[in-house]
């Protein structure tokens, strides 16, 4: 699937990843699937960038706003394990 906030339901914000994910821990819903594929979306600098379509980057690359955002939910749901 698509992760995305948007109405036509292939594109998404570069920080709905980390939106899900946060969303996951405050409801104590298991996210390794969702935390794996965050990963693996991330740009050739191993940031998330500000827009995707059918999970391929798209617009501005390496956007802090959105990598900031992506590792903090990262290290939040990584730590609900321990």
């Amino acid at each position: 699937g698509v992760a995305s906030s948007l109405p036509d339901g292939n594109k998404s914000l570069g920080y709905d990843y980390g939106l899900l994910l946060y969303s996951a821990k405050a409801l104590n819903l298991p996210a390794d699937d969702l935390l794996k594929h965050m990963l693996s979306v991330r740009d050739s600098a191993g940031a998330w960038v500000e827009y995707y379509e059918d999970n391929r980057p798209l617009g501005t690359r390496c956007r802090p706003w959105e990598s900031g955002m992506n590792i903090e939910a990262a290290l939040a749901a990584l730590t609900r394990k321990n």
